[in-house]
């Protein structure tokens, strides 16, 4: 399995080929879990034990690290939380898997405390958490939307990075993308979509793929690209399967339900199935290359739940960047310190990196002066 390569020639040219790259099967991971991978089936009450975890009485009182986290950086804040078990005896670890918009929303809607919340697009954390909710944010590594598919998918052996769109268009294929007011693995897939146009000289790719299969429309005006997605995206079933998150689209592939899916690479290879392949998209719509961000991304402006006053999220298209906050209403940030401490470092670093995931070395905060003091100097001001 080849690693991500890093985008930043903007000479790279578009390969006439596929690479294709098995994917290390990862076992599904439980809604809550802790360090000792225990699956609790009921909400946990403050001051309550964890099943399945053990304290003496010494250690009772330490408190607990809370965590809310979406899928593709799991193998990096896992190894973290090993070796932060290590300097923290006593304390518990408390990991809870979900969408990005669902964490953050467990925050501000639901009022429940957490010590982390990631999310894999760093510049939705400002419009849903600040200011009330939290006040900065954290990019921590950066990866690249692809589409996924298996060799069992319809035209496997055809697919490239030239004609991958047309080959979705054929009547025979059915393909797969998350949903987009679910949070960013959907918003970017669309994004990716839209900005095909411009990159393959097509103006009907995003009409063809999206606009004659679902709800989902976009607009131009002086080469701005607005898009508004619906509540209801009212697919064609028999041609798209939209869901959740793309984890739920990759075995799908692999079972005949569908050929293809739209994904970013940290997901698909930390989260798919064996058997996954790629397709290797071109930097002018993978997301990947933070020299386009300005002259290319920042074209799309997405709009999830377009047709509702009280839910409507407008978020601009950047690059596919990974970022996390600690709340204002975390209950140890001091854990959350030290822990992320290890994450920022080789070990998490590693981890992530394995999963074609690229750390920011050191990573970047909108705003140093309102990071934790100890939290300071692993970190640098970004724009």
């Amino acid at each position: 399995m080849s690693q991500t390569r890093p985008r930043t020639d903007a000479s790279t040219t578009i390969p006439t080929t596929t690479p294709s790259r098995r994917v290390p099967h990862r076992p599904a991971e439980g809604t809550l879990t802790t360090t000792s991978g225990v699956l609790l089936l009921v909400a946990v009450l403050s001051g309550a034990l964890l099943a399945g975890c053990t304290s003496t009485p010494s250690e009772e009182g330490k408190g607990t690290l809370v965590i809310f986290h979406h899928g593709s950086p799991t193998p990096g804040i896992e190894a973290a939380e090993k070796e932060f078990e290590k300097t923290h005896p006593g304390v518990k670890v408390m990991r809870e898997k979900g969408g990005a918009l669902e964490n953050m929303r467990k925050v501000t809607d639901l009022g429940r405390h957490a010590d982390v919340v990631y999310t894999d697009d760093y510049s939705i954390i400002p419009p849903v958490m600040f200011p009330d909710d939290a006040n900065f944010w954290i990019r921590y590594a950066h990866d690249e939307m692809t589409l996924a598919y298996g060799s069992n998918s319809k035209y496997a052996n055809e697919v490239t990075a030239d004609n991958w769109y047309e080959i979705l268009q054929r009547p025979d294929v059915k393909w797969g993308i998350a949903d987009p007011n679910a949070g960013p693995d959907g918003y970017f897939s669309v994004g990716q979509i839209a900005l095909s146009n411009a990159k393959y000289g097509d103006d009907m790719i995003f009409h063809d793929l999206l606009e004659e299969n679902t709800a989902i429309r976009m607009t131009t005006n002086g080469g701005q690209m607005t898009i508004s997605c619906p509540e209801d995206l009212k697919p064609k079933t028999s041609k798209v399967v939209v869901a959740e998150d793309p984890e739920t689209l990759y075995p799908m592939i692999l079972a005949g339900d569908i050929d293809y899916a739209f994904g970013y690479m940290g997901s698909v290879i930390g989260e798919g199935p064996d058997g996954i392949k790629t397709v290797d998209l071109p930097k002018e719509v993978d997301l990947s290359d933070l020299s386009l961000v300005k002259s290319t991304y920042n074209k799309i402006t997405m709009v999830m739940f377009s047709d509702s006053s009280e839910r409507k999220l407008t978020v601009t298209l950047g690059a596919k960047a990974n970022g996390l906050t600690i709340p204002s209403n975390a209950d140890h940030s001091d854990y959350a310190v030290d822990y992320l401490k290890i994450f920022f470092g080789p070990i998490g670093d590693t981890a992530l990196q394995n999963v074609a995931i690229q750390p920011l070395s050191p990573p970047e905060t909108n705003d140093l002066t309102k990071v934790p003091a100890d939290l300071r100097g692993s970190l640098k001001q970004g724009e």
